[in-house]
């Protein structure tokens, strides 16, 4: 599949770009998932997943479209997309980074269950950084942007050894799961920790939060295809994609939020109703948190 990048006076969607290299990776036009291999991870936090994905799209986008892997474990987010040139003319201009230019892509990898649905359907674990609409990027000069943000969710399957192959797929605007930058930057900037603590005043609370926002593969619509979640309509005269529904989402104020929900053209499938609040929340959500699990033993005496 030949990626269109545009013009210089319309540069194409680089996060319509992005899906239609990865849906052309790893699903066939009828759907089919395509099987791929991964190597081995080396140390805990070493995510190959990761590092095929920006190989994947170094391979397929255009040489005008830089991409760049993550220089680390714990980095957020995953990958950036940039047409450097254009960028940087458009921030000496004083304009503002948008996603013809510049995307940052955080993955997002999740396992099956036993019915062969996506994990965690009612809200998944973020860890410390929050999805937010815009994220903090930083150049080689060490200015500090904002660019838009994209989530990669997959649906990881493992075949056998070191072959695996994606269920499903869906790269989903950040403001599709939270639009609070306030939220964001809170979270991510520098916190205070708790130190000194225990009898010998070694230990430490990193006070480090555990966030949870939705997860898009909990709509069943989602499961076996890959999907393009977009704020942007007009879609449709890009990297052959079609607008098959629109997805409406509302805020804790009561204002509604619409976002075009795309697939590649020769996909199978045909346009639908649109769907409102479509990502699941569990119904128990209380303030309190969970206990810890104990270790339960029998004493005889205690009978």
């Amino acid at each position: 599949m030949t990626i269109d990048v545009g013009s210089a006076a319309r540069p194409a969607d680089l996060a319509a770009a992005a899906f239609a290299a990865l849906a052309a990776e790893f699903f066939e036009e009828d759907g089919s998932p395509i099987r791929f291999e991964l190597r081995d991870k080396r140390q805990t936090q070493d995510d190959p997943f990761d590092e095929h994905v920006a190989a994947v799209l170094s391979a397929r986008l255009p040489e005008s479209v830089k991409v760049f892997g993550s220089a680390g474990p714990l980095i957020s987010p995953d990958v950036v997309l940039a047409r450097q040139e254009e960028t940087a003319l458009l921030l000496r201009g004083g304009g503002e980074p948008d996603s013809r230019h510049v995307i940052g892509i955080e993955v997002k990898k999740l396992n099956s269950t036993g019915a062969g649905r996506a994990a965690r359907a009612t809200g998944m674990d973020y860890n410390s950084t929050p999805p937010c609409q815009t994220i903090k990027v930083e150049t080689e000069a060490g200015r500090e942007l904002r660019v838009p943000a994209t989530y990669l969710f997959v649906e990881l399957v493992l075949v056998e050894s070191n072959e695996f192959y994606l269920r499903s797929l869906a790269l989903v605007a950040g403001s599709a799961l939270n639009e609070d930058v306030e939220l964001y930057d809170r979270i991510t900037g520098v916190r205070q920790k708790a130190i000194g603590l225990g009898t010998y005043g070694d230990g430490l609370d990193r006070q480090r939060p555990m966030l949870v926002f939705a997860n898009p593969l909990g709509w069943d619509w989602l499961q076996d295809a890959a999907t393009l979640i977009h704020p942007t309509g007009g879609l449709d005269d890009e990297q052959d994609l079609e607008l098959r529904r629109t997805m409406v989402r509302t805020t804790t104020d009561g204002d509604k939020r619409t976002f075009g929900c795309y697939r590649l053209r020769e996909s199978p499938g045909h346009p639908l109703p649109d769907a409102v609040a479509p990502f699941r929340t569990s119904r128990n959500r209380r303030t309190e948190t969970t206990q810890r699990g104990r270790f339960r033993i029998s004493l005889a005496r205690e009978r």
